[in-house]
């Protein structure tokens, strides 16, 4: 999202209110006389890595202790140190090491900072002479249950991994039907001979099955709207079926989802040992309300004012089929109707063309939030919208739906890797400067311009997928993100023959603690392949499909979409007479009006960042340091002019530095990129003003060989041949370290 200024206010008290809390991990702050921990070493380590045992101590050097304004300074807490000792025996004692001995070596560095070291000798080990499991012949599915258990003769004594693995074969067995089912552990040790003798024991009790499932509902208004069988539906807990802990948390965890409960407890109500093969249920729940809304107003960079609203009933049909109605405004202040205060938009807003129309997005979303497993989860959606990228295009859409599916190809609710598969129809148009098609798409002609620029009927089938392990969802520092989409348009599935194309795009976030910082790394790769044919275009890609780069969450070190292909509107030319012949032509000094992005058709972003807690308010402010790369090009077009095929080729390095300030919606980012780069050559354009019903698009290029001849009509413009219009301009360069800064600002994660 962009940033607002209403929620930049309510994170600045959030993060007021944060100061207060008390720290939750030990305090090894400095103060007037503690020693500094510089380093923090660990020495005859064999077993366990250094990052594992570092993890396990409280003591902690201070991070980047050389550099004044970025490092944390830590120092030692000499109760915490003496505890880090018997912490590192614990740690390896339970690992089947009985004989480990920890020493400390303490050497000073200046009269107030140390480097410490743990000196761990591991001694021999102690191994697994003699493993028995027994009770596992009884049942082919105890049997199946006790696979892999982490112990084995000749392995370590590790009574942690011993736990484990009795914890995950009891967790198997009762959601195999065995709600009682319990494992004994029993171990004899021989210190001399440094062995161990295991024997686990399972006993499972009787195997049951679901009996009677009650449900006890209370209506806090007096009158139930949810009745009872959506309720039995979502659970999906049928009378017969074994018995499974599993299932009962997916049966709470559905009637939570369908968001028309405000408490779900369920609970076995009867299980009588010894033998008792019946298990009885109870669903405790209490409703909420029906009906929800709810709004929002902000400001933004490139929205101006917006608003949004959404009104939710949560009960619309049968089944709790839910019903939402969604309304967004963005461009309030200076696009028609609403654009009577263009003075309080920020000035990037004022002078893109498509920012001067009011951008909405208006839908109604009819969708089965439960359904017996969770999963092929359907929802149909049918909305209206204008919707605009930045210096780009403007998209029309009067009428539109899709239909969607959650987690198409999943057997179940609980899968690790959330997948998407929807089809979209609409009808609508895609507006972009007429430089735009001439240089992309050949399309210089007026009534070609106004062939692709027509409602079109475009269909497109999508399926996107992602893998998320992160530590934290909103401040990660450990953990991978993952995401693809694919993307095909075509007649076949009803698309227009221009609204042809197939798209893929992926993104690979990681994240990782090192040295008191928090490191980033991310990589984003898309490829657009365009079929779409008709008006003597071929392989045309419609503008809002095409990729586009630039802005806080790719490349930050150029403005809004600015890397990457780019044509120029400039505002005036020069007549060049030669030999007779008249062209118009503008020299590298004239200064264009405005940048238009082309988009490209591949693109490939790479982003490295390091975040650590300011000296200052450590939990509320980050610092930031970062480098993106990038490169956005159209693959397989003939770039016959000697600039351009220098800027495809090369990938573009932007460096800077940035602060993050913590709020309850996420890090609001503010972001300072260095660009050495100028912009890229492209073509140079002049929109002449109406002339006589007409508005001619000019090439002024430097060089170019487009001649200029009278119109035969009366009062008509001049006439330019058609051909290449050169891409032999580049606007001028950017002068000074504050001229090649580019500011951003965020709000969440970027990537």
């Amino acid at each position: 999202m962009r940033y607002s200024a209403s929620l930049f206010l309510a994170a600045v008290a959030a993060g007021a209110f944060a100061l207060g809390r008390p720290l939750a991990a030990q305090d090894l702050s400095c103060e007037r006389g503690d020693r500094e921990v510089r380093t923090l070493r660990f020495s005859g380590n064999r077993a366990y890595p250094a990052s594992v045992l570092a993890a396990t101590v409280a003591t902690q050097p201070s991070s980047f202790a050389n550099l004044p304004l970025v490092g944390e300074r830590r120092c030692l807490d000499p109760v915490e140190f003496a505890r880090d000792v018997q912490r590192l025996l614990t740690l390896y004692r339970r690992r089947g090491f009985p004989d480990v001995r920890v020493d400390t070596i303490v050497r000073p560095v200046t009269p107030v900072a140390i480097d410490i070291t743990f000196a761990i000798d591991e001694g021999n080990p102690m191994r697994v002479s003699a493993f028995a499991l027994r009770g596992t012949d009884r049942h082919p599915a105890i049997a199946q249950a006790a696979r892999n258990f982490p112990v084995q003769v000749g392995g370590l004594f590790d009574r942690g991994a011993l736990e484990a693995g009795r914890d995950t074969l009891v967790r198997r067995l009762r959601n195999l039907g065995w709600p009682q089912a319990e494992a004994l552990l029993a171990y004899t040790t021989r210190t001399a001979q440094r062995s161990a003798e295991v024997e686990v024991v399972v006993v499972p009790g009787a195997r049951a099955r679901i009996g009677r499932v009650a449900l006890d509902v209370e209506a806090p208004t007096g009158r139930r709207h949810v009745s009872d069988a959506l309720i039995r539906r979502a659970m999906a807990l049928h009378t017969g079926d074994w018995y499974s802990a599993r299932q009962l948390i997916d049966a709470q965890r559905n009637l939570y989802q369908t968001d028309a409960f405000q408490r779900v407890d369920l609970q076995p109500d009867s299980i009588q040992p010894p033998g008792d093969t019946i298990v009885n249920l109870t669903a405790y729940l209490v409703e909420g309300d029906r009906y929800a809304a709810n709004g929002g107003l902000g400001w933004a960079t490139l929205d101006c004012f917006r608003a949004q609203g959404s009104i939710t009933d949560r009960d619309f049909l049968p089944y709790a089929q839910r019903l939402e109605l969604t309304a967004r405004l963005s461009k309030i202040g200076i696009g028609e109707p609403l654009n009577g205060a263009p003075e309080l938009c920020q000035g990037q807003a004022r002078s893109d063309p498509y920012s001067r129309t009011l951008n909405y997005y208006t839908s109604m979303t009819l969708r089965q939030p439960v359904r017996a497993d969770q999963a092929r989860v359907p929802s149909v959606t049918v909305f209206s919208s204008t919707l605009s990228e930045f210096r780009a295009y403007l998209r029309r859409t009067p009428i539109g739906g899709a239909v969607s599916l959650a987690d198409p190809f999943a057997r179940r609710a609980a899968v690790r890797t959330p997948s998407t598969l929807s089809y979209q129809l609409e009808l609508g148009r895609t507006e972009a400067e007429p430089a735009f098609f001439c240089a992309v798409f050949n399309a210089c002609d007026a009534e070609l311009r106004s062939f692709l620029q027509r409602n079109n009927r475009l269909a497109a089938l999508e399926f996107s997928i992602s893998r998320e392990r992160l530590n934290d969802p909103i401040r990660p520092t450990g953990g991978t993100v993952v995401r693809a989409t694919l993307r095909h348009a075509s007649t076949l599935i009803g698309s227009d023959r221009t609204q042809q194309f197939n798209r893929a795009t992926g993104d690979v976030s990681w994240y990782q603690q090192w040295g008191g910082a928090t490191i980033t790394a991310h990589v984003r790769a898309g490829i657009v392949g365009g079929r779409g044919s008709g008006g003597g275009v071929g392989r045309f890609v419609p503008p809002q499909e095409r990729l586009y780069a630039g802005g806080p969450t790719t490349v930050r070190g150029f403005r809004q979409n600015e890397l990457g292909p780019a044509v120029y509107i400039v505002s005036g030319y020069t007549a060049v007479v030669e030999n007779g012949t008249t062209f118009y032509r503008v020299d590298e000094r004239t200064v264009a009006e405005r940048v238009v992005p082309t988009g490209g058709n591949t693109l490939v972003v790479g982003n490295l960042e390091a975040q650590w807690p300011s000296p200052v308010l450590p939990r509320v402010l980050q610092l930031a340091a970062f480098a993106d790369a990038g490169r956005l090009w159209n693959r397989g077009a003939t770039q016959r002019d000697a600039a351009l095929r220098a800027d495809g080729a090369i990938i573009k390095v932007t460096p800077g530095l940035g602060v993050r300030v913590a709020s309850p919606f996420g890090a609001i980012r503010v972001d300072f990129g260095y660009n050495p780069h100028a912009l890229p050559a492209g073509a140079a354009y002049f929109n002449a003003p109406l002339q006589a019903g007409v508005a001619p698009l000019y090439c002024v290029s430097p060089g170019n060989q487009l001649p200029v001849r009278a119109s035969l009509l009366a009062g008509a413009p001049p006439v330019q041949d058609a051909g290449n219009c050169g891409s032999t301009y580049r606007p001028i360069r950017r002068t000074g370290v504050l001229g090649r800064l580019n500011p951003s600002i965020w709000i969440g994660q970027a990537f």
